[in-house]
């Protein structure tokens, strides 16, 4: 295999030397002080400095981790003449893949530095004794250990007892190893989290390095903290490694039908849900342990442990949403569709010397070992008729012969094997060679001539295991838990190389986009019973990603972006003029100060001067923003005050007295409402509407990292669902349940029911029951506009509560704060908002509208009116008084909408209320000589138009 020096691991290695180069390796002990000095130069993501002794490097599955580090202890050894190294691997794929690494770079190495790596594995006694009288003793051979956690985890293990060979017999052979200061370097150091295996660990007292794709985010489990990033010195993160064509480009096939399995949702109290789908309709039941589930034909639940349901019938539910089981059936189209993808590239990929691997994930070791493998022999049988099939056509004659590899000399198929846990030997010649090969002989894997290329697995290959030429990944089972979808697709995101080693990169393709994806991109087929599995792979990978951090923006965002310096530059200034960002010297980044997309998707200048990239730089700051966390975070990062905004006490008075004549609790009452006309009209409504037949469909789509959108390439139909007999035999539990979930009377919704028609809901009961809810909900919501009323009695002490501190939490506000100053008549002294609309009018310096002076106004902390659906919460309040004293409130929506037919409809029926709300509290005020007016208030509309607009349609009526 050809190894050549890759910009982004040399970047990391210069990195490392940087910050090392005042480092004192004998006492250790100005760690800190090289960080500082180190990130005044080399900015990084996360600048967390820890009181340990770790260098933390964050680098994308599939780009290199492992050359990477064994490449930096020859320059750790070059530059600082450091000899002992220790890697650390959480399991035993991965310590087969470091020594594989080893192995293959030996003669790379000794071409750069002259010198070779020894390597030392515990297994036995033997290695035992290489380790005592060679890694230990001989002070100046460049050596490394490789250990995993459970060498070193226990009291009992070999390497924590003492041994009368050591320099000192009285301590442990590992406490000899610590006192030549190893450095030792931890791969994937999230699975290294153990209490047991950091007490040994900390022994060593001595520099660290973490290398992983995956990093716990601080605060999602107890002690993430500890393991969170700190003393970043590189980072390559996922949306960055696509974006720089280091890994393969992904694309997702979707099979079959979308409904669920049974899964348990949750445990408490001895108190199970589980969820299931009853006529493609989702339900839920409650069970109590020895209870039966008709689900699982009368299986009884006999406990509940570790997020899993164990029942009578030995079946077990686990608590993922995406847990599932698929029939023969499934299975068979899943593997038919995979080798119809291996062999629709395999051409193509043999013509460039590229041989194509496949990697199956299967339910159990049985599907592929067992005395009637299902899942084997339907492949053997699938593979031979498409193989037959093939031969059949005007086929390269290089590629006719490869194909005859396919078969030994007593007629068994070769192409396929498996690697399972347990494989540790095996009786069977052919399949221990085969087990070799997959975990252990990478070069002998990639040749063609080698006709091994189809690999399953059940999970068994996970961090530690990859292979560049993995195209195709079929997933034939549910993964457990703690096996992310970021995880399974790493297993083949690595670039693919040629029969001579050759890496295919970008630059090997003249950066043609299209020619490096015709040939780097990673199928994976998956059952349509994974719950959208390309959304949560994307979803995934942005949150382990700090490129698209949501509280700043680094210079080399945009321009990779925008693949133009000057661009970028042209942008970021602007943004700042705009007060939309501030840069911030100490990070050599610019923090977000105001919502970014909502303020430029109108602005002509920010569009001229973008020109054709406008609609991608929207589309970016949108994802940005649709990730801000909670609102209290988000405005701390444009203000380091307290969490309280400031009422003006000037303006408390005249605001208390619009409050307490706003804030009346209220009650809904009905009058007069016409059943019959609703029952008549929604049924007559649902059966003018079509549904359409649920299918099985087939969906190809493919995850764009430079945009980070996903793209769906192809979609077809394979085949009705027929619910006739499933939906005849559930139909009176769906009514009922439906009647419960849209807490509709039975009675009533049996009337309905009666007018429809029933073939309808045989298409898709789903489908049908959710037309006919939002049916009945607007036929109910146009009928009660007509008879709802609102009785009204004033809130008891809620004004007091609110002013008596003179303060409120800012996040009660909104998400985002600006300095400056607010207009003199605003109530609070803090500009805090959440859109670009409510910042405008938070600032407006408007003290008359005509004849009529505005008081005070504010934005409404905590006001809710009741409507039949949900609470509606008006944004601002005005009090206004005229020349002879009138009082008027005038309660707005403002909307950052161009155009009010852009307002969502779930949104018009609740300001409707709101309207009905308001005019009859006008009119029961109208005694007081005060007048309540509320209206919308669109984007661009200037307060007085929006009253004037309001006085007009009032003199009208």
């Amino acid at each position: 295999m050809i190894f050549e020096k890759q910009d982004y691991q040399q970047e990391c290695l210069e990195n490392a030397i940087k910050l090392l180069k005042n480092f004192d390796f004998k006492k250790q002990d100005n760690l800190k002080e090289c960080l500082k000095e180190f990130y005044k130069h080399t900015p990084m993501p996360v600048q967390t400095i820890s009181e340990k002794l770790n260098l933390d490097i964050l680098m994308e599955t599939g780009t290199g981790k492992t050359f990477t580090y064994l490449n930096l202890i020859f320059e750790l050894n070059k530059h600082f003449k450091q000899n002992k190294f220790i890697i650390f691997v959480p399991r035993k794929a991965i310590l087969e893949s470091v020594k594989q690494n080893i192995k293959l770079t030996k003669d790379y190495f000794y071409s750069e530095y002259k010198k070779h790596l020894k390597s030392y594995i515990y297994t036995d006694s033997k290695s035992q004794s290489q380790i005592i009288y060679h890694y230990i003793k001989n002070e100046d051979e460049l050596s490394v250990l490789i250990l995993t956690n459970s060498a070193i985890d226990k009291k009992d293990n070999v390497l924590n007892k003492n041994h009368e060979g050591l320099p000192d017999p009285t301590k442990s052979i590992f406490e000899n190893i610590a006192a030549r200061k190893p450095i030792a370097i931890l791969d994937e150091p999230h699975l290294l989290k153990g209490e047991a295996f950091n007490k040994y660990f900390s022994k060593l007292n001595s520099l660290y390095f973490r290398f992983g794709a995956t990093f716990p985010k601080e605060g999602k489990k107890p002690n993430d903290k500890e393991f969170a990033l700190s003393n970043m010195i590189y980072c390559l993160d996922s949306i960055s490694a696509f974006r720089a064509y280091l890994v393969k480009q992904v694309k997702v096939h979707t099979i079959g039908s979308s409904s669920t399995q049974i899964f348990l949702k949750s445990y408490k109290g001895k108190k199970a849900i589980f969820s299931y789908t009853q006529s493609g309709i989702e339900k839920e039941q409650e069970l109590r342990l020895n209870e039966s589930f008709s689900q699982l034909n009368g299986a009884t639940l006999l406990k509940v442990e570790k997020d899993k349901a164990y029942f009578s019938d030995q079946s077990i539910l686990d608590k993922k949403g995406e847990s599932y089981h698929l029939d023969e059936d499934e299975l068979t189209t899943l593997l038919g569709k995979a080798i119809d993808l291996h062999f629709e590239k395999e051409q193509r990929l043999f013509a460039k010397g590229i041989k194509a691997l496949s990697l199956f994930f299967i339910p159990n070791i049985a599907d592929f070992r067992g005395e009637k493998p299902f899942i084997k022999s339907t492949f053997e049988e699938l593979y031979k008729a498409k193989r037959e099939e093939l031969l059949k056509q005007d086929l390269d004659e290089n590629y006719r012969a490869y194909l005859a590899q396919d078969f030994d000399e007593s007629g068994n198929l070769q192409v396929h094997q498996g690697y399972f846990s347990g494989d540790k030997g095996s009786k069977d010649d052919k399949e221990a060679a085969g087990v070799k090969m997959i975990l252990e002989e990478k070069e002998k894997l990639l040749s063609l001539n080698t006709p091994l290329r189809f690999i399953f697995s059940v999970w068994a290959l996970q961090e530690g295991w990859d292979n560049p030429n993995i195209f195709t990944l079929t997933k034939l089972a549910s993964s457990s838990s703690d096996i992310s979808i970021h995880q399974q697709v790493g297993r083949g995101l690595r670039l693919c190389v040629n029969d001579k080693g050759k890496r295919i990169t970008h630059r090997f393709m003249d950066f043609d986009d299209d020619s490096f994806y015709r040939l780097n991109y990673l199928d994976i087929i998956v059952s349509a019973k994974e719950s959208n599995y390309i959304g949560n792979l994307q979803k995934e990978i942005e949150d382990s990603s700090y490129i698209l951090s949501d509280k700043a923006i680094n210079q080399d965002e945009l321009n990779t972006l925008l693949n133009n310096q000057r661009l970028a530059s042209r942008l970021l200034s602007t943004l700042e003029d705009l007060k939309l960002i501030a840069f911030d010297e100490s990070d050599n980044t610019y923090i977000i100060q105001a919502p970014i997309y909502e303020s430029i998707k109108d602005d002509d200048k920010i569009k001229e001067l973008l020109g054709e990239s406008f609609d991608k730089v929207l589309k970016f700051f949108k994802a940005k923003e649709s990730q801000s966390p909670n609102k209290h975070d988000q405005i701390e990062k444009g203000d380091k005050k307290s969490d309280q905004v400031t009422i003006r006490p000037n303006l408390a008075k005249d605001f208390k007295e619009l409050w307490e004549k706003i804030n009346q609790k209220a009650k809904i009452t009905y009058q007069d409402i016409k059943e019959q006309d609703i029952i008549d009209q929604a049924a007559e409504e649902f059966n003018e509407t079509n549904i359409e037949k649920e299918s099985y469909t087939y969906e190809r789509k493919r995850y764009d990292a430079q945009q980070n959108i996903i793209i769906t390439e192809d979609s077809i139909t394979l085949g009705d669902i027929d619910y006739q007999a499933s939906f005849a035999k559930d139909m009176q539990n769906l009514l009922l349940d439906f009647s419960k979930e849209a807490k509709l009377p039975l009675r009533f919704l049996l009337q309905i029911y009666a007018k429809c028609d029933k073939e309808k809901f045989k298409n898709s009961p789903k489908k049908a029951f959710t037309t006919l809810k939002n049916i009945i909900k607007d036929q109910i919501h146009h009928n009660l506009l007509q008879c709802i009323s609102y009785d009204f009695s004033t809130a008891k002490n809620e004004s007091k509560s609110i002013f008596s501190s003179g303060t409120l939490p800012r996040h009660t506000l909104g998400r985002y704060y600006e300095s400056g100053k607010p207009a003199d008549n605003y109530l609070y002294e803090e500009i805090v908002y959440d859109s670009k609309i409510e910042r405008i009018i938070i600032k407006e310096d408007n003290e008359k509208v005509d004849s009529k002076t505005i008081k005070v106004f504010a934005k409404l902390p905590k006001f809710s009116i009741p409507t039949p659906y949900k609470h509606y919460e008006p944004d601002f309040a005005y009090f206004l008084e005229d020349s002879n004293g009138k009082k008027i409130f005038f309660v707005c929506e403002s909307k950052g909408y161009n155009d009010e037919n852009e307002i969502s409809k779930n949104e018009m029926q609740k300001i409707k209320y709101a309207e009905k709300f308001f005019a009859q509290l006008s009119q029961k005020l109208e005694n007081d000589n005060i007048q309540i007016i509320f209206k919308k208030r669109i984007n661009k509309q200037t307060l007085l138009k929006c009253l004037r607009q309001t006085q007009g349609e009032n003199n009208a009526n």
